[in-house]
């Protein structure tokens, strides 16, 4: 009998290992795709925060003069605005390609001429702008477009 009961509790004690080391396997395969997961989601909420001072300009209504702050803001950065106004549509900074998918070259319109009432890309400080953003192939943010809607 002493025999038989100490084989069963070797066969529960190595049952009951099995079970621990199963189990450990698997947490630790579950805490590594959580992990890489949680890895991927701060690289998308970094490249986000990087982007935020253009991406708020989305889909947002302002004014001519807060156009003319993004132009200054932007000034000698790396991408193009573009405002459409009911007289023109000019670019300033950096001029994109008729497919908006890449920056071309450099804008000879001046923040001056947008603030002068008698150039053609005169920016109303009180009209109202739509803006949007323009991304390349890359998904990277290349360009501001400020429309004109009153």
């Amino acid at each position: 009998m002493d025999n038989s009961l100490k084989g069963l509790i070797l066969a529960a004690g190595t049952i009951i290992t099995c079970i621990v080391i199963s189990l450990g396997f698997y947490i630790s395969r579950e805490a590594r795709d959580t992990a890489a997961s949680g890895a991927g989601q701060i690289s998308k909420l970094n490249a986000e925060f990087n982007e935020s001072d253009k991406v708020m300009y989305d889909g947002l209504s302002v004014s001519g003069s807060e156009v003319i702050n993004v132009i200054n803001k932007f000034k000698n950065g790396d991408i193009a605005i573009q405002v459409n106004t009911k007289k023109c549509s000019t670019y300033y900074d950096n001029v994109l390609d008729d497919k908006q998918t890449e920056i071309i070259g450099t804008s000879s319109s001046s923040v001056k001429s947008a603030q002068n009432s008698q150039s053609n890309a005169y920016i109303n400080p009180n009209g109202q702008f739509l803006g949007s953003i323009i991304r390349d192939v890359n998904y990277t943010i290349i360009g501001i477009i400020f429309s004109q809607v009153n």
